[in-house]
């Protein structure tokens, strides 16, 4: 028997072409070298860990420029324009929002649209919304800005112990200390102080010593109920 005939039509199999995903790849590649390259210089430039500023002598002035350059990098990163936000520790002295200088204004003006920024890509961070807070009242201790960040870094951190000192002095030293929804917000700190912080009813006495009538008239009204001792000290200052 002969061998079967060839078909006239027939062709030679093609061998796959695999370039669309080797395109695919390649484009993958790309993306991700930039990615790193995006999170690693930020990183690079990125000062040691800022915390919320203690003093207006912070050792985070040091770290500004570093910092300001991480969140440059970073661009959209709210952690870092976080910290950048908080080297700027004149922002949060207390007592003082009448005497600012014209240099100490234009720096709080700074740091107020660095804080703007961190605000617009970390929204959550209660740190800011309380430096806000504390850098309009410097700037005006009248307007209505400042009480509205006041109340939401309580919203967005009410549990944040390290807040508690700053955020007790600015509270009754508004007006609106004498509504009744926002004296619950703050009541809540000084019930932390009195209950799980007694090294912090210092930060109450300070508190008390400069805040408004109304204000001072809140936290007597507080410790009667919470920590009568705590309110015997106060009075006897």
């Amino acid at each position: 028997m002969g061998s079967p005939p060839k078909l006239a039509n027939s062709q030679p199999a093609k061998t796959p072409s695999y370039g669309w995903f080797r395109g695919t790849v390649l484009v993958l590649a790309f993306v991700l070298a930039c990615q790193a390259f995006w999170i690693l210089a930020a990183e690079f430039h990125r000062p040691s860990p800022v915390g919320f500023p203690t003093s207006a002598q912070s050792a985070a002035v040091a770290n500004r420029n570093a910092a300001h350059l991480a969140a440059l990098f970073g661009f959209i990163r709210g952690d870092l324009w976080a910290e950048d936000a908080l080297t700027y520790p004149d922002a949060f002295r207390r007592y003082e929002w009448g005497s600012a200088s014209t240099q100490s204004s234009t720096t709080i003006e700074q740091a107020r649209d660095v804080a703007e920024r961190a605000l617009a890509f970390a929204p959550h961070d209660a740190r800011i919304w309380l430096a806000l807070a504390s850098m309009d009242s410097r700037l005006d201790w009248l307007n209505r800005k400042a009480s509205t960040a006041l109340r939401m870094s309580y919203y967005t951190g009410a549990n944040e112990i390290e807040l508690i000192p700053l955020r007790l002095s600015l509270a009754v030293n508004f007006s609106v200390i004498s509504d009744m929804d926002f004296q619950q917000l703050v009541r809540h700190d000084i019930r932390t102080v009195v209950t799980r912080k007694p090294e912090l009813k210092s930060a109450v006495l300070d508190a008390y010593r400069h805040a408004l009538p109304v204000g001072q008239q809140f936290i007597e009204e507080t410790l009667k109920e919470m920590d009568p001792t705590l309110l015997s000290t106060l009075r006897s200052k």
